[in-house]
């Protein structure tokens, strides 16, 4: 499959940067803006595109442990070893994506500092170019918040960088900054005016991967959705899983369950903009509250849509909650109407899954429980018939607590 692989990182850090805010009161935009003075400061040193690619990559995806960052911000006796533990999940994470140039210890060791004070202890020569860049521009961002400094702000911005040049900031990496941050680029981070910088600076991506490299990535998406709530911490993986065993049922070839389990994998992206409070809630939603549940699936649509290559991907993960007699959200494109067969899959699996697994407000349910209620969603033209009887064939053999599904690579023993 070809898409854009920079759009999509992009994307997936505008999720991740509304989880900071919302858990940590992070800036806005953060991801972004490192991408965009790491292109700054990248392209000043002479870096070829291939290494521009993997150093704005690494910049947006710096916090991509997102359960261990959280913690790693949180004051305690043990914050320090969330600190380390986050740079090196973050780093084994992005190991997946097909970066075109080296990246070795550009997020492990982002939070080093030049007198061996970081969060390793690294010392200066330990310490890879890229890393000290995503280190003092997420430093400077967090304390000098870049997204609303101006012009004036300038010379202030200058004497912090000068002032910490060869203790928390390498000498190489407050000379680059100091050389390519004015105020005609302080402007341009402002958050009105960050995506469109972004889009100017970011070096583009695009990538032909095979089945089994996709779902690689797919799995490394899912598992930062599923971390945003301890009450869905699997539902990603499980709709994923399911999706490629009903895709293998239905004789689908390789590629296309390839395709099937990506889509199950973001069907829920648009989960990471939405309060956690919400998701979380013990006992019935609210009007408002519904709504703003409601709305994942726009923004899932809107974080998807512009990915150049990603269109039958969109179409399959936002679909997800339309019914087939016209309820359900969101409203989407005429295009996307009637919906197709893997539409109405996803669907289904969403639902069956949904039901099957504890939440908040029910217990977890039996595969007899939970294809009783599908059937009477079928009597009532809400989802496919035929599907929702063959995933009572398919999903019968996963009968513990709650019908955990192993994933491909186990079962079909993919490599």
């Amino acid at each position: 499959m070809t898409f854009r692989m920079d759009q999509l990182l992009s994307s997936l850090t505008t999720g991740l940067d509304a989880v900071e805010k919302i858990y940590l009161g992070a800036p806005t935009n953060h991801g972004k803006r490192l991408a965009i003075l790491n292109a700054k400061m990248g392209r000043y040193m002479g870096w070829t595109d291939e290494a521009l690619i993997s150093l704005t990559a690494c910049a947006l995806l710096h916090d991509n442990a997102l359960t261990e960052y959280i913690l790693s911000e949180k004051p305690g006796p043990e914050q320090d070893w969330n600190m380390k533990t986050h740079c090196i999940i973050g780093e084994k994470n992005v190991s997946c994506l097909p970066f075109p140039s080296n990246t070795e210890g550009f997020i492990l060791y982002h939070h080093e500092h030049a007198d061996g004070s970081g969060a390793f202890g690294a010392k200066l020569n330990e310490i890879p170019l890229g890393a000290q860049f995503i280190a003092i521009t997420d430093m400077v961002d967090v304390a000098k918040h870049l997204g609303t400094q101006n012009k004036d702000g300038l010379a202030s911005l200058q004497t912090y960088i000068k002032d910490q040049r060869g203790t928390r900031f390498t000498p190489a990496a407050a000379e680059t900054f100091l050389s390519v941050v004015d105020g005609d680029l302080l402007d341009q981070l402002h958050d009105e005016n960050v995506e469109s910088t972004f889009k100017e600076f970011m070096p583009k991506w695009t990538v032909n991967l095979s089945g089994v490299k996709m779902m690689s990535i797919a799995n490394f998406i899912g598992k930062i959705i599923d971390y945003k709530s301890k009450f869905t911490a699997r539902h990603t993986e499980q709709i994923a899983n399911r999706a490629y065993i009903m895709a293998r049922y239905y004789g689908m070839d390789d590629e296309t369950c390839a395709n099937v389990f990506f889509a199950a994998s973001l069907h829920d992206i648009g989960k990471l903009m939405i309060p956690t409070e919400i998701l979380e809630k013990n006992g019935k939603l609210d009007d408002k509250e519904f709504e703003i549940i409601k709305s994942h699936v726009a923004w899932s649509y809107t974080l998807l849509k512009d990915i150049e290559g990603f269109d039958k991907i969109c179409r399959w993960a936002v679909t997800h909650h339309r019914k087939l007699n016209g309820t359900g959200y969101p409203d989407l494109p005429a295009n996307y109407y009637p919906l197709d067969f893997v539409s109405r899959l996803m669907a289904c699996i969403d639902i069956y899954q949904a039901v099957r697994e504890s939440r908040p407000y029910h217990p977890g349910r039996t595969h007899e429980e939970t294809i009783s209620i599908m059937q009477s969603m079928v009597d009532k033209g809400e989802i496919d018939k035929q599907i929702t009887h063959d995933m009572d064939q398919a999903m019968a053999v996963f009968n513990d607590d709650d019908g955990h599904v192993p994933s491909p690579m186990q079962m079909y023993q993919i490599k």
